[in-house]
Parts: structure tokens; C-alpha cells; sequence
């Protein structure tokens, strides 16, 4: 889509209002990812999270070190340690388990989509005693959770709701933290409605500074989701969103495996298409395709963890990019951006 100035129209960046009308049937998003388990819908995830934490106030707070710094709220700050992530973005908690109490919480990360590591289904048989939470932001669909855990999900990242932090519980247990205040919908929902109204963003600047607004306004909060988002993931079959995404990541992978940094062929979606590239070569491309308007992201710009004593994921914030692949786009999106990453690494 090309508008008549001749300005190619905006590839990634956040969700558009979702329209699931037309979609194939089959399992809804939110029946896939609540099943038969009490769930709570809150305003986004790192208020579920920070809920779920402050009914173990004894609990020491273990996070991966490879993790948005939005993940850890003030009210728990003092109680979180880090653990290292290895290689392919695994937990590596073998150094730490033996400093793991009876009752602390450990999250886990389904990175870029992808399942989490056998090892942590290793640690929930041997230590029980713990509390796991396994943190879906970037997942679709990673597979069976864990058993015995949390798991959280937060919506906006994969598809165009305004917000959502859904927390579901372990198989079998009713009892969780709600959310007890109402959301300011109408603001919420303004930029993901402005881009869905501009699809060939002309108005690109307008909805763009909305929703950096909307962003920076997201905080720790007591906050329900709002009805329109569930209603969204409610009417919105999960096959609809995992099959592109999957055939657009196959695309790009043709001409960008040298460069890729997750497996060869992902058996789930992921989140895009993962590039890791020397930082002075990681700027340039994302440099490159902002210039012709391909929003390419960044996870993350900054992690939770002190950086001197995580250096590997800290170079991480330096050399990752994660390319769109989602349902919106089809082979000519995919090859538009195959098309200009190969020229800027040329």
C-alpha cells in the first residue's frame, strides 16, 4: 500500500483496533490462553505482576536479568535478585537454585515466543515449594504452560487491543488478585483507533506521539482491562494470528537466516523475526528502515538488571532488533523488509 504522495505506508509499530470480523473460527485467543483457569483481567501486565507479588510478602522475587525494566514496580523492588539468561535465551538457573527459599517466586520468560526451557519443568518437579510465573508477553502460542504455574499475558504486544495484563492461575486453584478500580477506556483506546482509521498513515505523527502518550502514561495500577479488549481476544480466533505470523517469519527467514538469532525453523510463533548484529550495524538498520517508515522494535532498549553483572544480556540491549511478522502483513510486507535489511547490511 502506497499513499498518493508516494510515501510507503507504515510496516510494524503498534496494533491497529483489531477487526476480527472475516476471520476463520475455531478456538478463541482467550480460550486458548485461560482455558478452564481462573484468570483476572487487569490493565496491563506489570500490574497483574506486582498484584500477584504482593500477596507473598515474604517472598523473595527472582527475575531473569534479560527483562523489561517495567517489570519491577517500587513496592517490591527491595525483594527481587536476578538470575542469569544463557544462549538462546534460556533461564539458567542452576547457579541460583540452591538460594531459592520455600515460597519465593521465580518468573520465567517465553521469549520472543518461543516455549521456556525444559530445565525450568525440571525445577518445578524438584522444588514444589516454589511459586513460577511464566511470563507470555511476547507469546501467542508457546505451548503447554508450565505445570503448577502462573502464567501472564499481555495482549497489546501481539495483536490490536488497547491493553490487558491477563493473569491466569495454576490448574485447580480459584483464588487470585482482581483488579478493583475502571479504566479510562476512551484514552486507551484513542491511537490504537487513529492508526486503524489511517491505514495508509498519512497521519502517521498524530497517532505515533498518541500512543508514546498512552505508553509513558502506563503504570502500576489496580486497573481492570477494558471490555472492548476482551471482547476483542474473545471474537478473535487464535489460528488467525499464529498462521501468518508463522509463513511470514519463514519468508524473511529465506533471506535473513545469517542474521537470525532464534532456531533455524520455530515449531510457534514468535514475536518477529529476531536479528542479532554488531550494535554499530544494529543502529544503522534500525536507522535505515525508520527512514522508510518499516517500525522495527527493540527488546529491550534497557533491562531490570544492573549492568555490570549481567554483561551478556546487557550487549543484548545493543544488538537485537525484532522485525514485524504478524497477521497484518503478507509477502510483499515480508519482502519489502527483507529487501531493504539486505541492502542496509550490504
Amino acid at each position: 500500500m502506497v499513499p498518493p504522495d508516494g510515501e510507503p505506508a507504515p510496516v510494524g509499530g503498534f496494533f491497529e483496533t483489531h477487526d476480527p470480523d472475516g476471520a476463520t473460527g475455531g478456538v478463541s485467543v482467550m480460550e486458548a490462553w485461560t482455558g478452564d483457569r481462573a484468570w483476572a483481567a487487569f490493565g496491563n501486565a506489570r500490574s497483574a505482576f506486582a498484584a500477584l507479588v504482593a500477596t507473598l510478602p515474604g517472598a523473595t522475587v527472582w527475575l531473569p536479568a534479560f527483562v523489561c525494566r517495567d517489570m519491577v514496580a517500587p513496592s517490591f523492588r527491595e525483594r527481587v535478585r536476578f538470575y542469569p539468561v544463557a544462549e538462546g535465551f534460556h533461564p539458567d538457573l542452576v547457579g541460583v537454585e540452591a538460594g531459592m527459599a520455600a515460597g519465593d517466586l521465580v518468573l520465567v520468560v517465553a521469549y520472543f515466543g518461543q516455549p521456556v526451557a525444559e530445565g525450568v519443568r525440571d525445577l518445578i518437579r524438584r522444588r514444589p515449594d516454589l511459586h513460577i510465573v511464566e511470563d507470555r508477553a511476547q507469546a501467542l502460542a508457546p505451548g503447554p504452560a508450565v505445570d503448577g504455574s502462573w502464567v501472564l499475558y499481555s495482549p497489546r504486544k501481539l495483536l490490536g487491543v488497547a491493553d490487558g495484563g491477563l493473569l491466569v492461575a495454576p490448574v485447580g486453584r480459584a483464588m487470585l488478585p482482581r483488579p478493583d478500580t475502571s479504566p479510562d477506556g476512551d484514552a486507551l483506546w484513542r491511537a490504537p483507533q487513529q492508526r486503524h482509521d489511517d491505514p495508509l498513515g498519512r497521519n502517521n505523527a498524530v497517532w505515533h506521539v498518541a500512543n508514546r502518550g498512552k505508553e509513558a502514561a502506563m503504570a502500576v495500577t489496580s486497573e481492570a482491562m477494558t471490555e472492548r479488549s476482551l471482547a476483542v481476544l474473545s471474537r478473535t480466533p487464535l489460528s488467525s494470528l499464529v498462521d501468518p505470523r508463522l509463513a511470514n517469519w519463514r519468508l524473511l527467514d529465506r533471506a535473513l537466516h545469517h542474521w537470525s538469532a532464534l532456531p533455524a525453523d520455530p515449531t510457534v510463533p514468535p514475536l518477529g523475526y529476531v536479528l542479532r548484529l554488531e550494535p554499530d550495524a544494529r543502529d544503522a538498520v534500525l536507522k535505515g528502515l525508520h527512514a522508510e517508515r518499516i517500525f522495527a522494535a527493540v527488546h529491550w532498549p534497557e533491562i531490570a538488571a544492573p549492568a555490570g553483572d549481567f554483561p551478556r544480556e546487557t550487549q543484548w540491549t545493543r544488538e537485537l532488533i525484532t522485525l514485524p511478522c504478524d497477521h497484518r502483513y503478507g509477502e510483499a510486507g515480508m519482502a519489502r523488509i527483507a529487501r531493504r535489511v539486505e541492502g542496509l547490511l550490504a
